[in-house]
């Protein structure tokens, strides 16, 4: 009797292991860019404190870091934060700059709409308000976050040169109306509430702008979008208070001929956005009044030699 042998063969598989991440040093720098000009107020670069939010793959609060003064550590001249971060995994990062307090904020959700609220127009004294909000983003053992200021600047300059010549125009106020009093951190902003007297500079520190230079002011970012008319209550507009002389007409003392203009991103869009820096030459013509109501307020003159 024959045996009948059976060979069984085995074959075996070879299983390909997916790496697990391993935790990883990296610095998180905040950087801030060049400013498109410089200014003596604010410093437009400087950062007194700041928030770090990062956040898993799942919207989970990983880490939560407010640092100031003498807590804060530099690499290269820019504030930074060491931490421990996954290799290969994806994060979603939220810093925000010279707010003056840490944020509340514990949730995704909550980071995104969270507001910044000044209290008063000029408040730089810690620096300009910045952030930045950055998703689903790899990193390695540096890693930048670019900061974006939370204010628009407007440079201003009055070109005279079409002006009759017995028009003298001198510029003894500038301010901003409809001047926004808080700010969206993350994505675009539309201004719901305004200081009741906007960023302003009057005297000597608009002196540029009697002597042929420039005068930037600053306010937080409005979208209010395109719109057939502008609202006075919501649509940012930089108003000048001049002293007027001609041959014809004054403005009678400590009363003022005053100039009005929206601010646009283009024609009809009344947004004003972050991180941008807006030029405007404002350019009278003949007698300088052009007309009289809203936009050029003739309401402070009287006859010359009255």
């Amino acid at each position: 009797m024959k045996r009948l042998i059976i060979i069984l063969l085995f074959v075996v598989a070879a299983c390909t292991r997916t790496p697990v991440p391993t935790l990883c040093p990296t610095t998180i720098v905040l950087t801030t860019g060049t400013p498109a000009t410089r200014a003596g107020d604010p410093d437009e670069e400087r950062i007194s404190d700041f928030n770090l939010l990062i956040f898993n793959t799942l919207g989970e609060l990983e880490e939560k870091v407010f640092l100031s003064g003498r807590q804060m550590e530099y690499l290269d001249g820019a504030a930074c934060h060491r931490t421990r971060l996954l290799k290969g995994v994806p994060y979603t990062f939220f810093a925000a700059a010279n707010l003056g307090y840490e944020l509340p904020c514990r949730t995704l959700e909550e980071t995104k709409v969270v507001r910044y609220h000044m209290a008063y127009p000029d408040e730089f004294t810690p620096g300009m308000p910045m952030a930045a909000f950055l998703e689903h983003r790899e990193v390695g053992e540096k890693m930048e976050i670019p900061l974006e200021r939370l204010m628009a600047k407007v440079v201003l300059s009055v070109d005279r040169r079409a002006l009759d010549e017995d028009v003298q125009l001198v510029v003894r106020q500038v301010k901003v109306g409809c001047c926004p009093s808080s700010v969206q951190l993350c994505g675009e902003s539309k201004a719901t509430h305004f200081f009741t007297n906007g960023y302003l500079k009057d005297w000597s520190q608009v002196r540029a702008l009697n002597e042929g230079g420039t005068l930037g002011v600053y306010l937080l970012e409005n979208i209010q979008g395109e719109r057939p008319e502008p609202s006075r209550t919501t649509c940012s507009f930089i108003e000048i208070k001049m002293e007027y002389r001609s041959d014809s007409f004054q403005t009678r003392t400590g009363e003022y001929l005053i100039y009005r203009f929206f601010l646009q991103e283009s024609p009809g869009n009344y947004s004003i956005r972050r991180n941008v820096l807006y030029r405007i030459t404002v350019k009278p013509e003949g007698d300088g009044l052009g007309e009289n109501g809203w936009r050029v307020d003739q309401r402070a003159l009287e006859l010359t030699g009255y």
